[in-house]
């Protein structure tokens, strides 16, 4: 039996049509960083150039603008997802959020959400009324999971 040549893999063709309206399509879909936008256009096969152009452009005009991107993230990860600072930053980060914005947009959060945010995983948990030591070693590892401080787990743990 003879074995089977594969194809050669032929060069990706340039995508058509310009990055700057490829953007504008991702971007009705939902917000992306600069960052973001970025890698999805040259993973698209648009030259880097181009890509950086369009950037430019699109942030010109206030559709393209980290910050917003920042502070929508924030509240959707704090007040529905019930994440903490830490985790939140962490994926700020991730996103390509520079740390001095990410910082800025974190100071926003007040203290107290972060306490509310926790009662509501220990409720929604059924967090026993005397929990036993296994028990808050338990809770106090999953709360560090979700990106929240030592402290605020502690203080909380204490006040449940």
């Amino acid at each position: 039996m003879r074995a089977r040549s594969r194809p050669a893999r032929e060069a990706p063709a340039a995508p058509e049509g310009h990055p700057r309206t490829a953007g504008l399509v991702l971007l009705g879909r939902r917000d992306y960083t600069t960052r973001e936008l970025t890698e999805k256009l040259q993973t698209r096969g648009y030259e880097p150039a181009h890509v950086d152009a369009a950037i430019r452009s699109l942030a010109g005009d206030g559709l393209l603008d980290d910050r917003r991107v920042a502070a929508a993230h924030v509240r959707t990860a704090s007040q529905i997802k019930g994440r903490g600072r830490l985790r939140i930053a962490r994926e700020l980060e991730a996103r390509g959020i520079d740390r001095a914005m990410a910082h800025e947009v974190l100071a926003r959060l007040q203290g107290d959400d972060e306490s509310e945010a926790i009662l509501k995983i220990l409720s929604r948990k059924r967090w026993p009324e005397r929990p036993t030591l296994a028990d808050r070693r338990k809770m106090f590892q999953h709360l560090l999971r979700r990106g929240f401080a030592p402290d605020v787990i502690a203080k909380a743990l204490r006040g449940a």
